[in-house]
């Protein structure tokens, strides 16, 4: 299988917190980010998808 994505700017969540070094992520962000991968994975999951990979290289962020 295969999932295709839209090009978002802004790249993954990996390389945004790279980024923001050496500065720290602030806690709101930090939990909206949380938030919003917990919400994904349970839509998945009611869908019986599971993401088997699941790591910062791979949500794609845009802001």
């Amino acid at each position: 299988m295969v999932v295709v994505t839209e090009l978002l700017l802004g790249g993954s969540l990996r390389k945004y917190l790279l980024n923001m070094r050496p500065r720290c992520l602030d806690r709101r962000v930090a939990i909206g980010f949380a938030l919003d991968i917990a919400r994904a994975m349970e839509c998945l999951h009611s869908h019986g998808i599971i993401h088997r990979d699941l790591k910062p290289g791979n949500p794609l962020i845009f802001i």
